[in-house]
């Protein structure tokens, strides 16, 4: 029993000992024992924004006052049509792809952040947040309300103006929507009716389709679309942006549909009313005569846009070939609510 009680103390303090020496071994660490430290690591720069689309403000068309410069109704109302043309033209070169671009921008702004800097071990958290804060702020600042598009929304305002003001003085020129008829246009008017039976050849239904599309041909060419057939009910402006009447007078313009039976008609206006239904800039339609050989035509719309009282409307340019001969017509096609069909404004 002594012997095996002596051997446990002896066991006991070598572990006691041992204790000791690892205790004072650890009271004075080496190299080795250190926490390690990963090195530092610069962040790569982050990526830079892309460069903000512009609108080129400068070349909007400053035509809006050139009728004052004519002095007779008819060459004031063709004055006004070539300024419409022209401030449409720009709303469909230059506004409709800065918006479409301004969306892209956007695009490529959200892409930026989720693929290049968010999740990605290489930017620290608080960078990722910076360059997101970043990246929201432009993208908000691109919104149709943003500061952004500041120019667009006051150039936008311009046309909107400029369009109903030259709406206005086309019609104070021709004498319709409540404007007394010009003298100078009702003599015109007298001058222009048909002479008597047997002068020319005239439709089964009465009409002298030779005579009205001189007459609106004559009376400026350009005019057939007029401020979209505002003229609807001007004296003296046979053909001049009048729609026809009957059953295709809310699609058809008489500059075109004078030359055409009844047939060609009915085509024609279903093409208007199939390129209406796309709603897309560029988008047409193409028709062929069923009655006559090299009789053909299309529409084909140039523009859109909303209207201060919320009506869409749509600019669309029709053309008919005739033997031979080429007749191009611009209108204004608008609806008020969805879902109805659009027609020629008067």
């Amino acid at each position: 029993m002594k012997l095996r009680h002596q051997t446990v103390l002896v066991a006991i303090g070598a572990i006691l000992l041992s204790s000791g020496a690892a205790a004072a071994w650890q009271g004075a660490p080496g190299e080795g024992d250190k926490a390690y430290v990963p090195p530092v690591v610069a962040e790569p720069p982050l990526p830079a924004l892309p460069p903000r689309p512009t609108l080129d403000t400068d070349s909007y068309p400053a035509c809006r006052e050139d009728y004052r410069k004519k002095k007779e109704p008819f060459d004031q109302a063709e004055a006004i049509n070539r300024c419409t043309v022209a401030i449409d033209a720009y709303y469909r070169d230059k506004m409709l792809p800065y918006r479409q671009a301004m969306i892209a921008y956007q695009d490529v702004l959200s892409s930026l952040y989720s693929t290049q800097v968010g999740a990605n071990k290489r930017y620290s958290a608080d960078t990722q947040y910076r360059f997101f804060q970043t990246v929201m702020a432009e993208h908000a600042a691109s919104n149709p309300e943003g500061a952004n598009l500041a120019a667009y929304r006051g150039i936008e305002a311009q046309y909107q103006t400029d369009r109903a003001y030259l709406a206005d003085r086309f019609c104070f020129n021709t004498g319709c929507n409540g404007y007394p008829v010009p003298a100078a246009v009702a003599t015109a008017h007298n001058v222009d009716k048909p002479g008597k039976k047997g002068d020319e050849t005239k439709r089964a239904d009465g009409a002298n389709p030779d005579a009205k599309c001189k007459r609106a041909r004559k009376r400026g060419g350009a005019l057939g679309g007029l401020i979209g057939g505002v003229a609807g009910s001007a004296a003296g402006l046979k053909g001049i942006g009048t729609a026809v009447s009957g059953l295709f007078g809310a699609v058809l313009v008489s500059e075109i549909a004078c030359q055409l039976d009844e047939k060609e008609q009915k085509v024609a206006a279903e093409a208007t009313i199939a390129v209406t239904k796309k709603e897309e800039v560029g988008a047409t339609a193409k028709w062929t005569s069923p009655t006559r050989e090299g009789v053909a035509g299309s529409s084909t719309i140039t523009a859109l846009n909303t209207e201060p009282n919320g009506s869409r409307c749509l600019s669309i340019t029709d053309i008919a070939i005739v033997e031979g001969e080429e007749t191009r017509v611009a209108k204004r096609m608008c609806r008020q609510k969805p879902g109805e069909p659009y027609s020629i404004m008067a």
